[in-house]
């Protein structure tokens, strides 16, 4: 190991200042990626994704090297404004539709299977144009029902039913006597839904900082 040689305290404190910064800097920058890669690892077993979008959006933030004090070295770990649904997750909260109630995919939206993404076709905006309306003017909602779904099942399209949202699928007339079959899509009965905390990023940041000071000395170390 090379020994170096000071001419005057200034230097010494500035070589020992210039270390502690850089020594700094890559210590924040492991615990921040160290948590990033924790956090992830807790949303991939405590979640069910049905893409890899999530885990995308939870990143961290490096610290410039070119900062010049101690105050100034920090690096962060979080998630994108693009998955703030996550933040619920974290803290627990209650979940409230923007414009009335919630629209809510059922397992026939996934394609059979709540591991699936909705498929695009069922998307609430997709499906809101084929909603067969028709006229109100029927002695009973079951009349109204039948009315729609007749249309429905000749422009594969949707009738609403009960604040759920049903695809005709076939429609049937013998005599007086009607029936169609029809596929449950969305549910939009809640006007709100509750989540319980369920912290994914906490733990992976505590986890990571009770590392700080070995990594820092670690830092150091490569430095001497």
């Amino acid at each position: 190991m090379a020994t170096k040689i000071f001419s005057s305290f200034s230097q010494v404190t500035a070589d020992v200042n210039r270390r502690f910064l850089k020594a700094g800097i890559n210590a924040v920058n492991i615990v921040a990626a160290t948590a990033r890669n924790n956090a992830i690892r807790n949303v991939q077993n405590n979640f069910t994704l049905r893409n890899s979008f999530t885990t995308k959006q939870i990143r961290f933030t490096k610290c410039a090297s070119n900062v010049k004090t101690l105050n100034q070295i920090k690096s962060e770990t979080g998630a994108t404004d693009r998955i703030s649904y996550m933040e619920r997750q974290e803290k627990g909260g209650t979940h409230r539709g923007t414009n009335g109630n919630l629209v809510i995919p059922t397992t026939k939206a996934r394609g059979g299977s709540n591991l699936k993404t909705v498929r695009r076709s069922y998307y609430y905006s997709a499906i809101k144009p084929l909603v067969i309306h028709g006229s109100t003017n029927f002695k009973s909602k079951k009349a109204a029902h039948v009315a729609r779904a007749f249309v429905a099942a000749k422009t594969h399209g949707f009738i609403r039913m009960n604040n759920s949202i049903f695809k005709v699928t076939s429609f049937r007339k013998s005599g007086d006597n009607v029936s169609f079959k029809s596929t449950h899509i969305l549910n939009l009965k809640y006007q709100s839904t509750h989540t319980p905390k369920k912290a994914w990023l906490e733990p992976a940041s505590d986890y990571a900082a009770q590392m700080m000071q070995d990594i820092f000395n670690k830092e150091m170390d490569k430095l001497s």
